[in-house]
């Protein structure tokens, strides 16, 4: 290969030590024994320094006592901050090798020219193949992901690629080439570096002669070209699989089993076909031009079929193999020392964790959605902002990887149903294709498509009511008169459902009723209930007047939503039934809110309901109705069931006196408002 203009040692070495990541091995180790040797003299100095004053009078005894302390500090120090071994890290290739792998290095060594005796083979914890070529031999580090998606073909491919580099690029300029890869100059350092261009221009060259220079001894491009692809999805795949479920469990764990079940997601998923479309658009819009060119002179094309993974270099990976593994990857993401990890199995990992693993994950994806819509957004919000396509605004982590879903809309969908769904008692069946949840009935969903399917489609075209009516038909054919609402909040969190009712804010009428009403300011603050409360924006409307605000709801799936949307919230959000409701809220409140609550229920209960809302106002309180309103002999196409006239005047009841009932009227809707009062005793 070519010398490339420019590139000395000291250059890269300069290049490094600014803007680089020093954590290769030597570097490891060099620090390490820095820092050891600065303990040390730092101990041996103060103690010299110690005993110049004559150790203020000790005796031997204490001096020697002195002494011990110093060494046992220093060798602690040296046993605490010890760089765990390089070579433990990659376990050596058993030299039966039932798979064949050393035979493929040394048909690639002899294709690359390798100049040394034959290497080292180790497996390595990642999906790369590395190669160091020492003064004597040299070693070869095989990851065991590639080896379970790559052809015996495509691996002697990337090995001859990687050979060649090592024999014929100088071991600077391998270093150039790391450092081109990592994101030099980052965010996190505060400014770009001044280096990237020539930095970018020169890892091209390099790479433009070594792929050339592969594919002649290979067979070509396309056959070059087939196996880089693939090498790229299957890094890709399995930083995946392990943000999907390796690294989403408490720690310090750590999992037997990460490389079998990765095999089983290319083997039975085929994910490999699944998180091509995402490689292939990342490839366009994060490389730079460089690279794009790189990968463009060597016939990639974008949308090429991704065959499936029929005779993988590796079809079996060893039960200690994945668990040593497996501890490798936990001490590398963990950075921690001093750790005794449990083992466990991904398969072990029960239905109730899997929805806390749901839950923290709609938790980000709702703090993403308070800091670009405000506290005040529901679920519906979400769906419109994935089916506007502007899930990219979403500042959350998931958004910005590569990932087997078809769009980001669904990734974005995906928390939403994968929680909504697992609290209706949907469970997976295989814990390697949670997409396919099945329900307490039987029924099978496949969530990614289900997510696919609310991603195209259009909110605003939906009857806002239908799913109410359907649910609160099946909830009254089965004899239960409320059950529905809990149906409908669970389906609103899932994506599968609107409640109509759902406005995104307090309701209009009780803020034109509020405006100009704020209460007295007193200790204690005047009491406030919220009848049906819903998702909570009345509620919070009147704590923000200054009430000290109770809500209730019959659906916990509801109350959950409005404590998710106003965290941190003074309201107390409750569970309640509104026929049974708790003994201590009667005659407790200064203001009752009742808005489109009776309505909701079946005309028979209508008379039950009234009463038990006018019980909630104290001596000297206030009762603000609001309500659909219907003549007397209307049709009724529930639900809801309108109120009549005769229904609203029922409110005064218990004490109560009507204060005033508006009826507004508009084309197309009546509505009723009115205010009763209790008097003071």
């Amino acid at each position: 290969m070519e010398d490339v203009p420019g590139l000395t040692w000291w250059r890269v070495q300069s290049l490094w030590l600014m803007w680089g990541r020093p954590s290769y091995p030597s570097a490891s180790w060099s620090r390490y024994a820095l820092g050891v040797a600065l303990t040390a003299a730092v101990s041996a100095g103060a103690t010299w320094g110690f005993f110049q004053l004559d150790g203020f009078g000790l005796p031997v005894a204490a001096e020697v006592a002195m002494f011990v302390v110093v060494g046992a500090l220093v060798l602690a120090f040296a046993v605490h901050y010890r760089p765990t071994r390089y070579r433990w890290r990659n376990p050596r290739l058993p030299m039966d090798d039932p798979a064949g792998l050393r035979v493929l290095v040394a048909e690639a060594a002899e294709l690359a020219g390798w100049d040394r005796p034959f290497p080292v083979v180790r497996l390595n914890a990642w999906a790369k193949v590395m190669v160091w070529r020492g003064r004597l031999r040299g070693e070869v580090m095989l990851g065991v992901p590639l080896l379970l998606g790559l052809t015996r073909e495509e691996l002697r491919v990337i090995l001859t690629r990687e050979l060649l580099l090592s024999r014929t690029v100088p071991r600077h300029a391998i270093r150039l080439l790391a450092l081109n890869s990592d994101d030099v100059g980052s965010a996190a350092r505060g400014e770009p570096s001044p280096w990237r261009p020539w930095l970018r221009s020169h890892a091209y060259r390099m790479r433009h002669d070594l792929w050339k220079s592969t594919a002649e001894l290979v067979g070509g491009a396309e056959v070059l070209e087939r196996a880089i692809r693939r090498e790229n999805l299957i890094g890709q795949a399995f930083v995946w699989h392990l943000q999907r479920y390796v690294l989403r469990t408490p720690t310090p764990t750590f999992f037997t089993d990460v490389y079998r079940s990765f095999q089983r997601l290319l083997t039975e998923d085929d994910l490999l076909t699944k998180i091509a479309p995402g490689c292939d658009a990342y490839t366009v819009e994060e490389l730079d031009e460089h690279e794009l060119r790189l990968v463009e002179e060597i016939g990639w094309k974008p949308g090429r079929a991704v065959d499936p993974v029929a005779e993988p270099a590796l079809t079996e990976v060893p039960e200690e193999t994945d668990r040593r593994l497996g501890r490798v990857l936990m001490r590398h993401y963990l950075n921690e020392r001093g750790l005794r990890p449990t083992a466990h199995s991904l398969a072990d990992i029960t239905d109730d964790q899997w929805l806390f693993y749901h839950e923290d994950q709609l938790d980000r994806l709702r703090a993403a959605a308070r800091a670009l819509l405000g506290d005040s957004h529901t679920v519906t919000d979400l769906v419109r902002l994935a089916q506007e396509g502007r899930a990219r605004e979403l500042d959350w982590w998931h958004v910005k990887t590569v990932c087997p879903h078809p769009s980001r809309a669904v990734c974005v969908l995906l928390p939403v149903l994968q929680d909504g769904l697992r609290r209706q008692g949907y469970t997976h069946a295989d814990h390697w294709r949670q997409r396919v949840l099945t329900g307490p009935g039987g029924d099978v969903v496949d969530v990614v498509e289900l997510a696919a399917e609310i991603a195209g489609g259009d909110m605003s075209a939906k009857d806002p009511d239908e799913d109410a009516r359907r649910l609160a038909a099946e909830s009254l054919a089965g004899g239960d008169a409320t059950g529905w609402f809990e149906r409908l909040y669970a389906g609103s969190a899932a994506g599968e459902a609107v409640v109509p009712w759902d406005s995104g804010g307090p309701h209009p009428l009780l803020v034109g009723w509020t405006d100009g009403r704020k209460p007295e300011s007193g200790d204690p603050a005047p009491r406030a209930l919220v009848v049906g409360a819903g998702l909570g924006d009345d509620a919070e409307h009147l704590t923000g007047l200054g009430y000290d605000t109770t809500a209730f709801d019959v659906s916990e799936s509801a109350v959950r939503l409005a404590r998710e949307r106003f965290p941190g919230t003074a309201v107390a959000f409750r569970a309640a039934d509104l026929l049974d409701p708790p003994a201590e809220w009667r005659g407790a409140f200064d203001l009752v809110v009742e808005v489109m609550t009776v309505q909701a229920l079946p005309e028979p209960l209508h008379e039950q309901a009234i009463a038990r809302v006018a019980s909630f106002v104290r001596p000297g309180g206030t009762l603000l109705v609001i309500a659909s309103g219907r003549d007397e002999g209307d049709p009724v196409f529930p639900p809801p069931w309108p109120l009549t006239r005769a229904e609203i005047t029922a409110f005064a009841t218990g004490g109560l006196a009507v204060g005033e009932i508006e009826d507004l009227r508009e084309p197309g809707r009546r509505r009723w408002r009115a205010t009763f009062h209790k008097l003071a005793i």
